[in-house]
């Protein structure tokens, strides 16, 4: 009876980002009994293998952890091979994670950090203790490795307290034209130069005047409290190869205000969840990091006012 409860509800989670309505504001966030200073921020990934030969393993990586009123990343920086089994020290040694998505738990994993971490890639991964099913959510893509373009699973939020609901209630949505007409505007104010090619046989940049509608705006959420995520790029690529991460044609995020204004959030990245992580009563919102031999994690939280980024590198 379980398991069939627990598929029904991931069928669910797939249909949109997120699920919402009178279901996900009548949930109320469970309380927790730990103290504040356990209260750590993970990812459930499907880890891709390093080596040729090597399958992909599903692990928890530890992230950020709260600090009084601020969230923190846990280390991640090594001058060489050596220091990784210093930075494993600085992580916690058994977690029993809550995953979750969407503002729903889907289910408990128990995690041990390693005596060190064999790759600089791997900073942050637990290998996974706990018997039982581990949580998954649609079909492996390429999408969710990053650099590495490999087929895994998508990642899901994993949190040290049972703290998973989303009471600002992001969803998928479509921005009012007025709010697009002042996003572009934005996008031009930071990329009024750019170049392209007439086609990839040639294969030679040169300045190219762009309009409005090459100005695609692509995903999009808006919250309840008015607020919206904006994701523009330019379209029309037609050099040899992919653009370079960052440049106006791969995605750049906004965060839209109430009051119409934007703020710039970052590029080279994508939406992984909201929820509020810490209990107190605002969803914060983490993006994964895809750029050139890096990968991680950026958390925003107070209205956008603040943010973390957790970042690790490939080689």
């Amino acid at each position: 009876m379980m398991t069939r409860l627990y598929t029904v509800i991931q069928i669910g989670l797939l249909i949109s980002f997120p699920i919402l309505g009178t279901q996900a504001k009548a949930q109320q966030v469970i309380a927790s009994d730990k103290d504040p200073a356990d209260l750590i921020l993970g990812v459930l990934e499907d880890v891709p293998g390093n080596s040729v030969g090597e399958s992909d393993f599903r692990a928890v990586r530890a992230i950020f952890k709260k600090s009084g009123s601020e969230w923190k990343p846990f280390p991640t920086r090594c001058k060489s091979y050596t220091d990784l089994k210093l930075v494993a020290r600085a992580y916690p040694k058994d977690v029993e994670w809550t995953v979750a998505f969407n503002g729903h738990s889907l289910g408990s994993v128990t995690a041990r950090t390693p005596p060190e971490f064999r790759f600089y890639s791997l900073i942050g991964i637990e290998n996974i203790t706990s018997r039982g099913p581990v949580p998954t959510v649609g079909e492996k893509s390429p999408i969710y490795s990053g650099f590495l373009a490999t087929p895994v699973y998508r990642p899901l939020v994993a949190v040290s307290q049972r703290n998973f609901t989303d009471p600002d209630q992001w969803k998928r949505s479509r921005l009012p034209e007025e709010r697009v007409a002042v996003a572009r505007r934005q996008f031009r104010a930071k990329f009024p130069k750019v170049v392209n090619c007439k086609n990839p046989d040639e294969n030679i940049p040169r300045p190219w005047m762009y309009h409005d509608e090459d100005i695609k705006a692509g995903k999009t959420y808006t919250s309840n409290k008015d607020w919206s995520l904006v994701e523009l790029s330019l379209t029309g690529w037609a050099c040899d190869g992919r653009q370079e991460n960052g440049s106006a044609f791969t995605g750049q995020w906004y965060a839209v205000k109430p009051s119409g204004t934007l703020e710039f959030l970052g590029t080279d990245m994508w939406l992984v969840d909201a929820g509020d992580y810490d209990n107190d009563g605002e969803s914060e919102v983490l993006f994964s990091i895809n750029g050139y031999n890096k990968g991680g994690y950026r958390l925003f939280y107070e209205d956008f006012s603040k943010s973390v980024e957790f970042i690790f590198t490939y080689h």
